[in-house]
């Protein structure tokens, strides 16, 4: 009788310890699913001379109508006669991304001893224009803005005080101008810097131009993005991707995916979501030539992949260094 009652305790105690650790197990996959699939990234936009958009413009004697789209530095300040224009292309940012934060950056072409302090606007610019054709009355070739000076909103987007002793990088907070341009509320037109009508020398940044590609402006974007965790599929474990990282400096010619499920198909996509190239499974194996559908070369880079079959789906990575 005491045997019976006994291993009909234990059978509780056990399906007790059954439960508990199924519990934990979902609480685990759950946290898992939350880490793996929302993340934070910080995202530096710096292009060079060729994608740069950015210059300043002057109403001093005889610049009315200069160009310096393709000057090293540009100025600002002066009596308010120097103000810089520039603008950053957003398209890389992911169209899911909940942007955390955003700075525009910009190098002091000089050390500086601000005494009295000096402060710098940020401005939302309203209309097109071109880096290598605006001047202080013309924002496009024979097209000119409808004030002097640059067409933009007046209220201050953000503001940055400089006082004693400056050099190297200037950051002003321009979250809310990015979350409007990529929420689709105003046209990013980019940002105009100016001062007030005050009596100080000119302030000179570096501009994309310059030599030195790292004190060339920049915008630092923080952002997340997020994705449902998908219920798991049976997939399998052993196909395999080769080279990984592909490096045609050390004679490496495609990748080869491995021990692929028969019928199955490669699909390689950019990390902003597109497809590059689709594979398909012969004898087990998948190469890629490391280029596109129609030709041609894959740049360096990061790259998605998505083995797809009946037996499942299994998603990976693979780097390019050219």
């Amino acid at each position: 009788m005491k045997s019976v009652f006994f291993r009909g305790k234990m059978v509780n105690f056990m399906g007790k310890r059954m439960k508990i650790l199924r519990l934990l197990v979902f609480c685990v996959l759950a946290i898992f699913c939350i880490v793996t699939h929302s993340y934070a990234k910080e995202h530096i936009i710096q292009p060079g001379p060729e994608k740069s958009r950015d210059s300043h413009i002057s109403k001093g004697v005889g610049d009315l109508m200069r160009n310096f789209g393709s000057k090293e530095s540009m100025g600002v300040g002066l009596n308010d006669s120097k103000r810089l224009v520039l603008r950053f292309d957003l398209s890389s940012i992911p169209p899911d991304a909940i942007i955390s934060s955003a700075e525009l950056q910009l190098c002091l072409a000089e050390e500086y001893d601000f005494a009295p302090q000096r402060v710098i606007y940020v401005h939302r610019i309203t209309g097109f224009w071109k880096d290598k054709e605006v001047t202080w009355q013309r924002r496009v070739d024979n097209r000119d803005w409808k004030n002097l000076g640059g067409d933009f909103d007046w209220e201050i987007e953000s503001a940055k005080s400089l006082t004693g002793i400056n050099y190297g990088w200037v950051s002003w907070d321009v979250t809310r101008t990015i979350k409007n341009w990529l929420k689709g509320e105003y046209v990013n037109f980019g940002f105009l810097l100016k001062e007030n009508c005050v009596d100080t020398d000119t302030i000179w940044f570096l501009s994309s131009e310059a030599e030195w590609e790292a004190y060339r402006p920049k915008l630092v974007i923080s952002y997340e993005t997020e994705a449902i965790c998908p219920e798991p599929e049976p997939v399998s474990p052993a196909i395999k991707v080769y080279p990984n990282p592909f490096k045609p400096s050390e004679g490496h010619t495609e990748i080869t995916f491995t021990n692929l499920p028969s019928g199955a198909s490669v699909k390689i996509f950019h990390i902003e979501g597109r497809i590059i190239e689709t594979l398909e499974e012969a004898a087990g194996e998948a190469k890629w030539n490391v280029k596109d559908s129609g030709g041609d070369k894959i740049s360096s880079g990061l790259y998605l992949y998505r083995v797809e079959s009946s037996k499942g789906n299994k998603t990976g990575k693979v780097v390019i260094i050219r």
